[in-house]
């Protein structure tokens, strides 16, 4: 297994050419993650990892901003979101919303919705230039049509496992092992935060959040009163 720190050189290089073959493990700031090229071949390599549970759904990790609002549907997020590249203000965060129709359905869209995460720095980095370097892989039966380029990224573990995320690297590394993953990639953790990050859904001018995690309470503070907060279904 060849193991790699995501700031030193060439390494933005060496994951994308990588994931072009096989998936790779990509430590986030707070999380363990495995992330493939957005392919329906990704998706098989991903399930194969993860011994992936029926009903499940994949995200991405998001690259530039304008790209994703750009494949939602219209009036599918607010209008405050859509201007002025605020929706980087949810950092730490997947975004929910909707990218087809609601009877559309595949392994990175449920319901007509997508998620990605948000995030900055050298994993923003590494995800804007995947997204353009990625772009002759794109996969439109896959993406319902829509012209997406992002990695598929996903908690690295075992679908359904109890233990849940991973956080803390001797047991990334024996799942790595275990999983025969060829390429570790690591990097400065946050030691303020561990687990998997908060989910926003948006639907027109209302959110929701589908899944709690770390910095939520500061990431509340991100979205205006104007914005309607509903109940997760």
């Amino acid at each position: 297994m060849k193991r790699i720190h995501i700031e030193e050189s060439g390494a933005i290089d060496t994951i994308i050419e990588w994931v072009r073959h096989e998936a790779v493990m990509l430590q986030l700031p707070s999380v363990y993650s495995l992330a493939a090229a957005p392919t329906a071949r990704g998706v098989e390599q991903l399930n194969l990892l993860k011994n992936r549970l029926s009903g499940k759904n994949y995200g991405t990790v998001m690259g530039r901003v304008d790209r994703f609002l750009g494949q939602a549907q219209t009036g599918a997020m607010p209008k405050y979101f859509r201007e002025f590249d605020r929706l980087e203000e949810l950092d730490g965060a997947f975004v929910r919303t909707a990218f087809a129709s609601d009877d559309f359905n595949s392994a990175v869209i449920r319901n007509g919705t997508h998620q990605s995460l948000i995030l900055d720095g050298i994993h923003r980095k590494l995800f804007v230039q995947a997204e353009e370097n990625l772009r002759d892989m794109m996969d439109l039966d896959l993406w319902g049509g829509c012209e997406m380029t992002s990695l598929i990224c996903t908690s690295a573990n075992l679908s359904g496992d109890p233990l849940g995320s991973i956080t803390d690297r001797k047991r990334a590394e024996a799942f790595a092992l275990e999983r025969g993953i060829g390429l570790f990639v690591t990097c400065e953790q946050d030691t303020n935060a561990a687990g998997s990050y908060p989910i926003f859904e948006f639907s027109g001018n209302e959110v929701s959040v589908q899944r709690d995690g770390p910095g939520l309470d500061r990431l509340m503070t991100r979205i205006p009163a104007s914005i309607q907060r509903v109940s997760a279904a």
